[in-house]
């Protein structure tokens, strides 16, 4: 069930986009004939005006078909009779949607889940089948030694945890209803790491909420901090000093992410994370990405005439294979960090 939450929130962030060429295009008076949520053959199909509503069978991405743009419309109401200006506009709305999307949810999370602002070193959850959960341990346990050294924040914890082994025998010292109690039993195995021992508790966590302008502030700036990491993070990638495999995370792994965010309840921030990339991911200046079309209208308006759509069709097709590319070479990744047991996303 949680995979399938992951999935319909990917689906959600797409739809979001294409919603901001549609409706875009429709305001500054572009005909769009048909709008998909998926690829491949249509499931559903149904009409509202002079649009075409279908949701595919490939839930792998969706589609705002304007007028004029590969199918041969001519006239008042297509994309290439509107002045370059409206053209960048329509195209910069889907990443601008995606945009304020991660604003909108950060926000809401801002305002209503909360930030974390102090992790304890008290039981809010036990892990299923975990060592916390066969010696007895519970919610509002408050840890208080491990092993006999003393614990008094919940980093102090995971310091003396670190570097102890799956199966490894350790006695956690709790303090329940006023009185201490110890607990011995051997570690388990991290489900996403089999390499990583854990006792198999969640701490309590102490968070902060805000008010709509501050929040709204905050998703902003949070937004600004993420676009400035992922621009140093691609020049790492470029130089060699990040590996592409390690790094990469593809449907898959958003899926498996996405399904543990559920259960952890940290899904609207990676939500937020995902409508960002998904942005910025968009502006890389590659056809059919919206940054290939900025590209060309900016081209465009240097050469004061379009581009053939012979020259555009050879980048395009060109480009496709390089998304293509990508997206199979994560795939890859993917399936391999499954089958060898690496974590999707790095330490």
């Amino acid at each position: 069930m949680t995979v399938v939450v992951a999935l319909l929130g990917l689906i959600f962030l797409i739809v979001i986009h294409e919603l901001g060429h549609m409706l875009t295009a429709k305001a500054l008076g572009v005909r769009v004939p048909e709008f998909g949520v998926g690829f491949g053959p249509a499931l559903v199909k149904k009409k509202f005006g002079n649009t075409v509503y279908s949701f595919r069978i490939i839930l792998l991405g969706g589609f705002a078909k304007m007028a004029g743009m590969g199918d041969g419309a001519e006239g008042r109401d297509t994309y290439y009779a509107k002045a370059l200006w409206r053209r960048a506009l329509i195209i910069l709305a889907g990443p601008g949607a995606n945009l304020l999307a991660a604003v909108a949810i950060l926000a809401c999370v801002y305002m209503f889940q909360g930030v974390v602002t102090d992790v304890k070193p008290v039981v809010s959850a036990v892990e299923r089948g975990s060592m916390a959960q066969e010696v007895g341990m519970r919610p509002g346990d408050k840890i208080v030694r491990l092993d006999g050294g003393k614990v008094e924040t919940w980093k102090a914890f995971q310091r003396q945890m670190s570097g102890r082994e799956v199966g490894e025998k350790v006695s956690v010292t709790v303090l329940r209803d006023g009185s201490q109690k110890t607990f011995e039993g051997e570690l388990g195995a991290d489900p996403e790491d089999r390499d990583r021992a854990l006792v198999g508790v969640r701490p309590e966590l102490e968070t902060t909420t805000y008010g709509p302008v501050e929040s709204v502030w905050l998703a902003v700036q949070r937004c600004a901090e993420i676009t400035v990491r992922l621009g140093v993070f691609v020049g790492q990638l470029v130089t060699g000093e990040k590996d592409l495999y390690e790094n990469v995370t593809g449907p898959v792994g958003i899926a498996s992410v996405g399904s543990t965010a559920v259960n952890q309840g940290f899904f609207l921030p990676l939500l937020a994370l995902i409508s960002l990339n998904l942005a910025l991911f968009n502006l890389f200046p590659i056809l059919p990405l919206d940054g290939g079309h900025l590209f060309f209208i900016a081209a465009e308006k240097v050469l004061g005439r379009p581009v053939s759509e012979q020259t555009m069709g050879k980048i395009a097709a060109f480009g496709l294979v390089l998304v293509l590319a990508l997206f199979l070479f994560a795939t890859y990744a993917d399936l391999s960090k499954i089958f060898t047991g690496q974590p999707f996303i790095p330490d």
